[in-house]
C-alpha cells in the first residue's frame, strides 16, 4: 500500500437494522395459527416471559456490571403482587401486572439504594441475601401467600375472550418482550448504554464524566427488577397457580446462567441465553435432583471456554466470516494486506508523526471555552493514618494559562489532583472554580459544572468503539424519550453529539479510528483518546495527571501541540507529569511540592533555576 494513498475521512453513520424486528414479528403473528401442538405454544409463552427476566439481568450485569443472585426474589414479588390483586381485589388481570411489576422495581431500587456501598462479591452476596429473605417470606407469611400451598386459581390473561386465552397469552407475553427487546436495543447503543459501561469499568471514572453513578445504579436495579417482576406476573396467569417453591436461588442461579451462556451485555444473548435454559430444563428434568449441580457445571464450562457466550461464538464465526469475504475482495487473490509497523499490530498510518500534524488543524476543535476560569486551591491537607501527604497547599492556576505540578514520588501531586477533582475530601482548606467553591460537591457535580480530567492509568470503555468514548463525554443535547423516538424511527440516534465527537477526534488525528476499539490501537492512541474524551465534556478547567506517562518522544511532542493548542481554545489546565522537559515546554507556571509541602512557584526558568528545587531533586549535595 502506498504512503500517498488518499484516505477519505467521512463520520460512520449509526444507524439500526430492523430486519429482525419485522421477521420476529412476522413469526410472532402467525405461529398461534400455524397447526402445532398446543404445548409448543405454552413453551413459547414460557420463552417469553423468561427471556424479559433474563433480558433486565443481562442490563444490569451486562452492561453495568451489578452482580445480582436474587432476581427470584424479584420474580416472586411480581408474580404475588399479580396474583393477589386479581385474585383477592378482583383488578382487571392486565392492572394486577402492571401493580406486580411496580412492587418489583421499588423494591429493586430499594436495594439499588442500600446496595450503593458494595460491589463484586460483596454485592452479590447482598442481593443473595435479599432473594433468600423474599423467598422466607413467602413460605412463612402463610395468611398472604399461602405458604407451602401457594395460590391456587389465579385468573387467566384472556382480556375477555375465555375461550382463546392461550393464544392471547401469547400475543400479550409476546408483544412485551418485543417491547423489552426494543428498549434493551436502544440503551445498549444510546447514551444510557455507555454510562453504564462506564459504571462497570470504573465508578470514579463514570463520575469523572458527569455519571450520577448512585442515582444510575438505582435506577438500573430498579429497571431490572421490574423485568424480573413482569416476567413473574406472567408466569401467575398463565400457571393459575403462585408457591413459595417456584422462587428459590435456583430460579436465580437459572436466570443467572441465561445472561451467561447468552453472552454478557449483547443484544441477543438474552434470546440465545433464554432457549438454552428452557433446553436444559427439559433434557434434565427426570434427573432433577442433580440440578444445581448441573446448572453449576455448565456455568463454569462457558466461563472458562466461551466467556462471550453463544452470541460471543456467533458475531465471532460472522466476523471471520466477513473478514474472509472482505479481504479476498480487496486483494483479488486473497493475499493480505500490507500492515502499518511492521511486527507491531499499529493501523496503517497510525504514527505519531501523523498525529502531529493532523493536529495542526486546531480550528477543527468546536470547543472554544471564554478562558476566563481560575482554580484556586487553599491551604488544603490531606492525612492517612496521621501520615500527612499533603500540607496546607495553596495552587493558585491563573484563566487561559498551563500550570505544572511538579515534584519527586510521593511529594503528594496526584493527591492534589484527586481532591481537586472530588476523589479525595481534604481535611482542611477550601477549592474554587472560579467563583464555585468544590469543597463539598462530589465528583460529577464538579465534572459538570466544568473541571474534566485524564487518570494516570488510562480510563476507557474497551468494548465500544473510539467514537463512543468521546461520546461520553458530550452533553445529551436531548431528551431520552426523543432520543428513543428518533432511534425508533430509523433516525440517526444523537447526530449532532455524533458529529461533535467526530470533530474532536479530527482535531486529535484520530478520525480514521473512529469505528475501531481502544484495544485494537497503540498506547500512545489510547492516550489522545482519553484526552478527546475529557475535551469533549467542554472543560473549564483540564486536570491532566500525567498525560505523557509510557510515550516515546514523538508522542510526547504530539501531546505537547494539542495541550498548547487546548490553551489558544480557552481552556485552563493544571498538569502532573515527571518529563522536566515537557513541563519547561509547555508550562507557563509551575507549582513544586516536596514530602506534601509546597516549596517553590514561579515560571519555568526561575523553577530551574531554584535552589530548594534542585535539592528536592538532586539531593543535599546539589546545594554545593
Amino acid at each position: 500500500m502506498s504512503d500517498n494513498t488518499l484516505h477519505v475521512r467521512t463520520m460512520p453513520v449509526q444507524q439500526s437494522n430492523r430486519l429482525p424486528y419485522a421477521v420476529a414479528i412476522a413469526i410472532f403473528l402467525l405461529l398461534p395459527w400455524l397447526p402445532i401442538n398446543g404445548f409448543y405454544l405454552f413453551l413459547a409463552q414460557t420463552f417469553f416471559y423468561t427471556a424479559i427476566a433474563v433480558t433486565g439481568l443481562n442490563l444490569l450485569l451486562g452492561l453495568s456490571g451489578q452482580m445480582s443472585i436474587g432476581q427470584a426474589g424479584f420474580y416472586a414479588l411480581g408474580a404475588y403482587g399479580s396474583a393477589l390483586t386479581s385474585l383477592k381485589l378482583g383488578w382487571p388481570v392486565p392492572l394486577s401486572i402492571t401493580f406486580g411489576v411496580l412492587i418489583a422495581a421499588i423494591g429493586g431500587g430499594l436495594v439499588g439504594v442500600f446496595a450503593l456501598r458494595t460491589r463484586g462479591l460483596y454485592l452479590a452476596m447482598t442481593t443473595l441475601a435479599v432473594g433468600y429473605i423474599l423467598d422466607i417470606v413467602g413460605q412463612r407469611w402463610i395468611s398472604l401467600t399461602g405458604g407451602a400451598m401457594g395460590l391456587s386459581g389465579v385468573p387467566s390473561l384472556d382480556l375477555g375472550f375465555p375461550k382463546m386465552s392461550a393464544t392471547v397469552f401469547f400475543y400479550v407475553s409476546g408483544a412485551s418482550l418485543i417491547v423489552v427487546q426494543l428498549l434493551a436495543d436502544f440503551i445498549n447503543q444510546s447514551r444510557l448504554g455507555r454510562n453504564l459501561r462506564a459504571i462497570r469499568e470504573s465508578e470514579v471514572f463514570a463520575a469523572s464524566v458527569g455519571v450520577e453513578v448512585s442515582l444510575w445504579k438505582a435506577a438500573i436495579f430498579a429497571f431490572a427488577a421490574a423485568l424480573a417482576g413482569l416476567g413473574g406476573a406472567f408466569f401467575a396467569h398463565q400457571s393459575g397457580y403462585v408457591g413459595s417453591d417456584a422462587f428459590s436461588v435456583r430460579l436465580s442461579i437459572a436466570f443467572l446462567i441465561a445472561t451467561v451462556v447468552g453472552g454478557l451485555g449483547t443484544k441477543t444473548g438474552p434470546l440465545l441465553g433464554t432457549l438454552i435454559l428452557l433446553a436444559i430444563v427439559e433434557v434434565i428434568a427426570g434427573i432433577d435432583k442433580y440440578g444445581l449441580l448441573i446448572y453449576g457445571s455448565i456455568l463454569l464450562i462457558v466461563l472458562l471456554a466461551f466467556p462471550k457466550g453463544a452470541a460471543g461464538v456467533i458475531d465471532s464465526l460472522a466476523q471471520r466470516f466477513k473478514s474472509g469475504a472482505s479481504l479476498a475482495d480487496a486483494t483479488g487473490d486473497g493475499s493480505k494486506p500490507e500492515q502499518g509497523g511492521a511486527g507491531t499490530g499499529t493501523p496503517v498510518g497510525a504514527t505519531a508523526s501523523g498525529l502531529a500534524s493532523a493536529n495542526s488543524k486546531a480550528e477543527a476543535l468546536p470547543i472554544q471555552q471564554s478562558g476566563n476560569t481560575s482554580l484556586s486551591v487553599q491551604n488544603i491537607s490531606k492525612s492517612y493514618s496521621g501520615l500527612k501527604a499533603v500540607d496546607q497547599v495553596t495552587v493558585e492556576v491563573k484563566p487561559n494559562t498551563i500550570h505544572g505540578l511538579i515534584g519527586p514520588n510521593g511529594a503528594g501531586k496526584s493527591t492534589i489532583i484527586n481532591m481537586i477533582a472530588g476523589i479525595y475530601r481534604a481535611d482542611e482548606g477550601s477549592i474554587h472554580l472560579g467563583d464555585i467553591d468544590l469543597s463539598t460537591l462530589d465528583i460529577a457535580k464538579r465534572a459538570n459544572l466544568g473541571l474534566a480530567r485524564t487518570f494516570q492509568n488510562l480510563q476507557l470503555i474497551e468494548g465500544v468503539s473510539v467514537l463512543d468514548n468521546v461520546l461520553l463525554g458530550i452533553a445529551h443535547k436531548h431528551s431520552y424519550s426523543h432520543d428513543f423516538v428518533t432511534w425508533l424511527s430509523g433516525g440517526e440516534l444523537e447526530g449532532d453529539e455524533r458529529k461533535e465527537a467526530f470533530a474532536i477526534l479530527e482535531f486529535f488525528g484520530l478520525a480514521q479510528f473512529a469505528e475501531r476499539l481502544p484495544t485494537q490501537l497503540p498506547y500512545g492512541h489510547r492516550k489522545l483518546i482519553e484526552l478527546a474524551r475529557a475535551i469533549a465534556q467542554r472543560p473549564k478547567m483540564l486536570l491532566l495527571d500525567e498525560p505523557i506517562a509510557g510515550m516515546n518522544t514523538q508522542e510526547a511532542k504530539a501531546i505537547a501541540q494539542v495541550i498548547t493548542k487546548l490553551r489558544s481554545h480557552g481552556i485552563t489546565i493544571l498538569l502532573v507529569e515527571h518529563n522536566m522537559e515537557f513541563v519547561m515546554s509547555v508550562c507557563d507556571t509551575i507549582s513544586v511540592l516536596n514530602f506534601g509541602k509546597l516549596i517553590a512557584c514561579g515560571t519555568p526558568a526561575e523553577i530551574q533555576n531554584n535552589p530548594e528545587v534542585i535539592e528536592a531533586y538532586l539531593g543535599t549535595g546539589a546545594k554545593k
